[in-house]
């Protein structure tokens, strides 16, 4: 039962496995699979006896339901990372990957522009278009092979797409909020829209800043190669070129959403701003000859046009759209659905609907389209396969620790004591619930679901306005993507980082904090 008084003693005891996941892998750079362990320990040995659950219940419901949810889940990510991972070997082996570059060197021949446009606009249009994953999965090694080391790589993607989680995968986090309350889907995109500016500009410098300093360190001691030492960008080149990448996604994301709802900010502006910041740019960066190195690569992508290289994305973005946007398609592939349940814990997923399977059909007709041979196919599979073998344990680990915190009502009564504990500064703590939830489900949307009644509960004992703390609530719960223990793990499995996961986290918890304070300062202005 939730506690309608603050007791140090029950926050404290609540908030120890995130500080042992947050210390073990950002302090000590521990494995996600070995500090997400250590926190399941502790959670197994104080959550039951905390909320009374009794050691037998524990054993033979908690304990089993909670682990069979973390299975169906990670068969779910795993579905993408694997249909990902197909796509980046079958693009790299028939040298659609160089055909891209290649045009990128034509819109600007400056190669962090074109990592810019890959890390921004690309994976905010994936963001967009399918969500749930795709987008820092896909992003990431086309980093890699722009010149980034993989841990930066895995950076830079999960930076580049969270802020269009807000309105990701055609508007799902506010769908699931309004379906909640009974709210207009116009009304809760309208309260998001604030929180969107100020961040994305900070997010855009930094990200630009973070291109330019980590350019061609793609060695393991840290050293540029010869081939891709570039001219270092002035601070004001690297301030002015962030800021146009913020403005150009932000402000047509904007108009959007506050005309349209919630389904297309991301993706359209995604797209929008990519031509405009295409069309600007040269005026910050001159262009000069082409700067980006040319890798040997099949002699049949010397005849792949554009269009033939970038054919698994334009699937992928065919099917994201016909399957979201056609509301009698969309119910009738929904229709099959596979549902499990064992008492009061279910798995349930729709295969014709599921991002991971649009992505094998990107993955598939892309090739096809291609001409790729059989055996090419083949040799992608094998190649992922041998891949993300590594990651499923702590991917597991991870989902099996989130169940047992939702399940055993740790995270709802966390919520309560931190409104408990701030008092009248509520609204500018709301932001960091919604980091919360999709810090532990790794789903904006499971962090919605999970926190916006409670939002507009805490905003109705506090009596502020409900509404400006929902739209923080989804917020935050975009933010929250760069820092999900198994959001990393999905990312970094793409480029080969198993182990790594603590040294991406250096990188993005700093900046998802000072994200969520520019957000909750703007939260607290709005209700008072």
């Amino acid at each position: 039962m939730i506690q309608d008084t603050f007791s140090s003693t029950t926050f404290l005891l609540l908030t120890l496995p995130f500080l042992v996941i947050l210390i073990a892998m950002v302090g000590l750079r521990w494995s996600a699979f070995k500090a997400g362990s250590i926190a399941l320990l502790l959670c197994l040995v104080i959550l039951p006896w905390h909320f009374s659950i009794g050691w037998q219940p524990t054993v033979t419901s908690l304990i089993p339901g909670t682990i069979f949810e973390a299975m169906g889940t990670t068969f779910s990510i795993i579905w993408i990372i694997l249909a990902a991972l197909c796509i980046y070997y079958a693009q790299h082996q028939s040298g659609a990957l160089e055909v891209i570059q290649r045009y990128l060197a034509k819109l600007h021949p400056d190669p962090r522009v074109s990592a810019l446009l890959i890390a921004w606009f690309f994976s905010l249009f994936m963001e967009g278009a399918a969500g749930f994953g795709t987008s820092a999965a896909l992003t990431a090694p086309f980093l890699v092979a722009a010149g980034y080391r993989p841990v930066i790589a895995v950076v830079l993607a999960l930076w580049g797409h969270s802020l269009g989680v807000a309105y990701g995968a055609v508007g799902t986090p506010i769908m699931a909020q309004s379906a909640l309350l009974q709210v207009p889907d116009l009304i809760l995109s309208h309260a998001t829209l604030p929180y969107l500016g100020l961040p994305a500009l900070v997010l855009s410098i930094a990200l630009m800043a973070a291109i330019q300093r980590f350019y061609g360190d793609n060695r393991q001691d840290g050293t540029q190669t010869d081939q891709v030492r570039v001219k270092s960008l002035s601070k004001l080149q690297v301030l002015s070129t962030g800021a146009l990448a913020g403005l150009s996604f932000v402000l047509p994301a904007m108009l959007i959403a506050y005309a349209l709802g919630p389904e297309l900010p991301t993706l359209l502006g995604a797209i929008v701003g990519a031509v405009i910041f295409v069309a600007l740019v040269p005026r910050l960066i001159a262009k000069q000859a082409s700067l980006i190195p040319s890798v040997n690569q099949p002699e049949m992508s010397q005849k792949m046009t554009i269009w033939r290289a970038l054919a698994p994305y334009i699937v992928l973005v065919f099917l994201v759209l016909l399957t979201r946007l056609i509301p009698s398609l969309k119910t009738w592939l929904l229709g099959y659905t596979l549902n499990v349940t064992w008492h009061i814990y279910e798995f349930s997923i729709a295969p014709l609907y599921h991002p991971g399977t649009l992505l094998w059909f990107g993955f598939l007709f892309g090739g096809f389209i291609q001409r790729q041979p059989v055996t090419a196919w083949g040799q992608a599979v094998r190649l992922a396969t041998l891949r993300i073998s590594a990651v499923v344990p702590a991917l597991l680990v991870m989902l099996w620790l989130s169940r047992l915190l939702v399940h055993s009502g740790a995270i709802a009564e966390l919520g309560a004591q931190i409104v408990l504990l701030t008092g009248i500064g509520w609204a500018f703590w709301a932001v960091f619930v919604g980091v919360l939830g999709t810090f532990i489900t790794g789903s904006a949307t499971s962090s919605n679901i999970l926190f916006t009644e409670f939002q507009h509960q805490a905003a109705t004992h506090a009596q502020v306005p409900a509404i400006p703390l929902i739209g923080a609530q989804n917020f935050g719960a975009a933010i929250g993507n760069m820092v999900c223990p198994h959001n990393i793990i999905a990312a970094g499995a793409t480029v080969n980082i198993q182990g790594q996961e603590g040294q991406v986290m250096r990188y993005t918890l700093p900046m998802a904090l000072l994200l969520s304070a520019v957000t909750g300062i703007s939260a607290w202005l709005l209700v008072t």
